[in-house]
């Protein structure tokens, strides 16, 4: 008889593996975004659509960052359930 994974216990392995490609995915865009602010010149940083640019790169590696603190959560509430005889 083969056992099953315990389908809490897949979930809670898939936010994990998520987590982490998140995690690897802000440090690059925040690599990025240090390069974007070192490397251009301050006159062609304020060109708008460089400045766009420059500013989404920050609020996206701020939205990325909380989704992996999110599914953080959201692994320590399955692990809570499972332990709770779910």
């Amino acid at each position: 008889m083969s056992q099953r994974t315990h389908p809490i216990d897949q979930a809670k392995h898939k936010t994990s593996e998520v987590q982490h490609e998140l995690e690897v995915a802000s440090a690059e865009l925040g690599l990025t975004h240090g390069a974007l602010e070192r490397e251009l010149p301050a006159d062609v940083k304020q060109q708008s659509d460089i400045a766009w640019a420059i500013r989404q790169n920050a609020e996206l590696e701020r939205k990325v960052q909380q989704a992996a603190e999110d599914l953080e959560e959201v692994t320590e509430l399955l692990e809570q359930a499972k332990d709770g005889g779910a």
